[in-house]
């Protein structure tokens, strides 16, 4: 199977790594695909389990960092343009719900809330990645988050996962 998508006898490692890097990359900033496919890959790779998996679960938390980033610059970039500010400014409660609801979510959770949804396995991480986005422009914290959160979630699925397979094995 892996011969015939990629044309030769196996892929090298540095190729599945890439390939999980953009995934996590587009996953994070615009596709809301599952992240948790990335866990195949370490089976493809020609080391032992104990390298395979840290390595994947790692190059995916930094492809997702990074394209937490760039939603970060879409998401903080939009909610401040002129056009959509002046369009939400027009809407009923808009202004009132913004400076409630917002603002008091923020304060109260911060990135502490942004990694718990991000940490929570099968939930689509790009609106959650653009809903903080709009709020704060902190790259590094935002980034830092989103990475430890994306190791997070790949290791909770491997602990249900493997306990599922430990129980039925």
């Amino acid at each position: 199977m892996l011969t015939e998508l990629t044309g030769s006898a196996v892929a090298t490692p540095g190729i599945l790594l890439a390939v999980v890097f953009l995934y996590a990359l587009v996953v994070a900033a615009f596709l809301p695909f599952p992240s948790e496919a990335v866990l195949v890959v370490p089976f493809a790779l020609a080391y032992p389990w104990y390298v395979s998996f840290p390595l994947v679960i790692v190059t995916s938390a930094a492809g997702k960092a990074t394209g937490s980033l760039i939603a970060l610059r879409i998401g903080y970039g939009v909610s401040r343009s002129g056009p959509v500010v002046r369009f939400f400014e027009r809407i009923p409660y808009y202004k009132r719900f913004k400076q409630q609801t917002l603002v008091d979510l923020v304060q109260r959770y911060s990135y502490l809330g942004l990694g718990i949804a991000i940490a929570i396995p099968f939930l689509p991480e790009t609106t959650t990645i653009y809903a903080f986005s709009v709020l704060d422009n902190r790259p590094f914290v935002f980034a830092a988050t989103t990475f430890l959160a994306t190791i997070a979630r790949l290791l909770l699925v491997l602990t249900v996962v493997g306990g599922a397979y430990s129980v039925v094995d």
